[in-house]
């Protein structure tokens, strides 16, 4: 394992992604500047994982042919342009369309770092390595909302998202002077795999599937407690963002005891803990009355959320040493994407009959059947059990 490379691969994404935490708690909030309704908030928060879905298959597979490096560095470069065009959106539909662009940004950095992860890290380690990459990749989201903020309430909005473009910049030059291209000989891609057939694997679907239900829950964590926050509970932006730095945050810290738990107990069921308590803790933002409330349920599911996701993906390492690295992360960052884009959408519809506090107990249903179908799907087979005969020696029915 190189450690020089690792590390400078982790630090490159936690700056370019504390760019993109500064402002995205706070984007319901600038959109309802420019007119939004509860739906179109939902359509703009959906554009971003459409755009992934689109984009990821392709750009996972080429990465895994022609290197990881230049990807990442286009993602980079593409982010940092992007936040002038969201300073300078004149309406609510500019916004999409940049949210969409974003997110095929996104289809560059994330699942192509995560694969670069995991060409690095022996197979026996990469609980850990995944937990410590989780840890920069979380702390990024949220010292950013906490940063962002202070930024939004001294400065405006706009403020985040130039500080948003500095870092990304900050985070490309990194990469481009400090991390060293990843040859496709050093990438675990035994075989090429197509989609179909990575898809009608059992223990891909579970992984899969749980991760989009995760990503449901989080989509609306990120589109609609700032809502619910402001509009219900009266809260200030700075408020907001210690609530959702505090999930990240929460979440950083515990990744990486998580990761080191994941490489000495069962993957999948660690998975399971995290995704029922986590699905439990949102049933209780139906009842929340304040700031304090919002903060400890945002501790819960972060802790909740931090160790299910290193076993998570060093379950699909495993699976990516067969099928190519970055073709599974490709296909579990286009789970994300789907409920990314699904949780926004059904929410913003839903919203409008059974209002917001509501929404997180749809969250918490949909996460806790998530889980049981992670658990059902990537269960082993049991052996056929062995029958003795007389002798000892021989099982019952063979020959």
């Amino acid at each position: 394992m190189n450690q020089r490379v690792f590390y400078t691969l982790n630090l490159a994404v936690f700056t370019g992604m504390l760019g993109v935490g500064l402002v995205i708690p706070f984007m319901p909030i600038y959109a309802k500047t420019l007119g939004a309704t509860t739906l179109s908030i939902g359509v703009f928060f959906a554009s971003f994982p459409l755009a992934q879905l689109c984009f990821m298959p392709t750009i996972s597979r080429l990465s895994d042919q022609h290197g990881r490096k230049w990807f990442i560095s286009a993602g980079l470069l593409l982010c940092s342009l992007l936040s002038l065009w969201f300073v300078y959106a004149p309406t609510m539909l500019y916004l999409i369309i940049g949210r969409f662009v974003q997110g095929g940004t996104m289809a560059l950095i994330l699942p192509i770092a995560t694969a670069y992860v995991g060409d690095l890290a022996p197979p026996n380690k990469r609980g850990t390595y995944m937990g410590i990459f989780n840890l920069f990749l979380t702390s990024s989201f949220g010292m950013g909302p906490l940063l962002g903020g202070k930024v939004s309430d001294l400065y405006g909005i706009e403020a985040g998202f130039y500080l948003m473009g500095a870092l990304n910049v900050v985070a490309l030059l990194a990469v481009l002077l400090f991390l060293p291209e990843a040859h496709p000989s050093q990438h675990a891609r035994t075989q090429a795999v197509s989609y179909g057939e990575m898809l009608r694997k059992p223990k891909i679907q579970g992984l899969a599937l749980y991760r989009m239900v995760n990503s449901i829950q989080m989509g609306l964590w990120f589109s609609f407690l700032p809502l619910l926050a402001a509009e219900v509970l009266a809260l200030s932006k700075s408020q907001i963002g210690v609530i959702i730095a505090a999930h990240m945050l929460v979440s950083a810290v515990v990744q990486v005891p998580a990761g080191r738990l994941a490489d000495r107990m069962s993957r999948r069921h660690l998975a399971a803990i995290g995704g029922y308590l986590g699905s439990f803790a949102f049933v209780a933002v139906y009842y929340a009355g304040g700031f304090w409330h919002l903060l400890f349920i945002g501790c819960v599911t972060g802790a909740m959320g931090a160790i299910a996701m290193p076993a998570l993906t060093a379950l699909a390492a495993d699976e990516g040493q067969h099928s190519g690295m970055g073709a599974v992360m490709g296909v579990l960052n286009m789970a994300m994407s789907a409920g990314m884009m699904l949780g926004p959408v059904s929410a913003g519809a839903l919203a409008e009959v059974i209002g917001l506090r509501a929404l997180f107990v749809f969250a918490a249903v949909v996460g806790v059947l998530g889980t049981l179908g992670l658990m059902r799907l990537t269960a082993e087979p049991h052996a056929p059990s062995l029958v003795l005969s007389e002798k000892g020696n021989l099982p019952t029915g063979s020959g």
